[in-house]
């Protein structure tokens, strides 16, 4: 949607029982972060340096790690769960060999409602159901909201590798568990949700968020909030910091299970969060640069690399009615690059945030995924620096 064009109003007219779950994720996380261990990074960032900076977003995950299940589901809302209206969106895929489902409706309309979901490659049905089944009974007798929420957004990343992803153990009730207990607040990290058996530069990967601070000068700030679920990279690629960590730790690589297909370990999603009154066109501008964030770690979106970034909106809410013109504002397109930077930095730090939070797993049908070594890269990081 170009600058200056307004999103339009249109009037149209419970699974939860007993879940026998392994680690439900809750929000509030005591894992190691990336400046625990002495890495440094550019920018400012908010006061929990996560995506729920931004006011209003909401983080729920779901785990299952247990049998031969290692995956989950994550999901934030951008305006809270009880929110009926949607957010303006944009998003970009710098290599698509991946899945955001309601992809065409955000490209159409600029915007979209409801939640995103991340999580496995073979779990995107079940997410996609459980949204809307949690939508009917949450909305139930709002006709108008349960629409706009037809075509919910589902991201996902390759996790057969230490997942048994052929057997489908993510179900549509352990997606509504995460959707009730989404909430502000820290943000659990690591192996954890959709990040579950989510492998980045053949360390451990998952989850990670970070934020910052855009300053505009007397007193205008505003946040950018990054979530990302990494799932990317080849080792010799990592870099921490501006070192390269990848070429410098070669042991530690991945045992693969017999007859799993680990090699095609792949892809990472991104979430963008800001509370800056931008449009659609913007967004996709903002989405674009997470790219650059993610290349400062060493990816490059691999061949079978589906790196797929999605921006939205707080600011500028979006309802679907009504038939006369809507006023938004806007900054002015000259003036996003504050904007860009924070998204470039919390990029990066959330990169490498899923990578320290996230501990060594034994795959269920074998195998196993090692940790980045904290201790190793600290040492490597201030050799470098002397």
């Amino acid at each position: 949607m170009r600058p200056g064009f307004s999103l339009t109003r249109l009037t149209l007219s419970s699974i939860l029982g007993a879940l026998a779950l392994a680690g439900t994720a809750a929000c509030q996380s005591s894992a190691e972060r990336a400046r625990d261990i002495g890495i440094t990074f550019d920018g400012t960032p908010g006061t929990l340096n996560a995506v729920t900076d931004v006011a209003g977003v909401e983080v729920g995950h779901v785990t299952l790690n247990e049998g031969n299940a290692r995956t989950g589901a994550t999901v934030v809302f951008p305006l809270g769960k009880d929110a009926t209206e949607g957010v303006a969106a944009g998003y970009f895929a710098f290599n698509g060999t991946g899945e955001l489902t309601g992809t065409h409706f955000i490209e159409e309309f600029g915007a979209f409602f409801g939640p995103v979901t991340l999580t496995g490659t073979l779990g995107v049905g079940a997410a996609r159901d459980g949204v809307l089944q949690w939508t009917k009974e949450h909305f139930a007798g709002n006709d108008d909201v349960k629409f706009s929420r037809v075509l919910p957004v589902v991201g996902e990343t390759y996790d057969g590798g230490l997942n048994d992803a052929w057997s489908f153990p993510l179900t549509p009730a352990h997606v509504i568990k995460a959707l009730n207990e989404a909430r502000t607040g820290p943000v659990e990290e690591g192996s954890v949700g959709g990040g579950t058996g989510m492998v980045a530069y053949y360390f451990k990967g998952g989850i990670g968020t970070a934020s910052r601070i855009a300053s505009y000068g007397s007193g205008m700030d505003f946040t950018v909030g990054v979530l990302v679920q990494a799932n990317h990279g080849a080792r010799d690629q990592l870099v921490i910091d501006g070192v390269d960590i990848g070429k410098m730790i070669t042991d530690l690589q991945p045992q693969r299970a017999p007859k799993a297909d680990t090699e095609r370990d792949g892809s990472i999603i991104i979430l963008i969060a800001t509370d800056a009154p931008l449009l659609p066109s913007q967004l996709k501008r903002l989405a674009r640069r997470a790219a650059i964030g993610m290349g400062r770690t060493g990816g490059q979106g691999d061949s079978l690399s589906g790196d797929i970034f999605l921006a939205f909106s707080t600011s500028n809410k979006v309802t679907l009615g009504g038939e006369g013109p809507l006023t938004y504002t806007s900054i002015p397109n000259e003036a996003l690059d504050p904007l860009f930077t924070a998204v470039v930095d919390a990029t990066e730090e959330a990169i490498i945030n899923a990578l320290v939070a996230a501990e060594d797993m034994q795959g269920g049908r074998g195998g196993h995924v090692y940790e980045l070594p904290e201790e190793r890269v600290r040492a490597l990081l201030q050799s470098n620096a002397n």
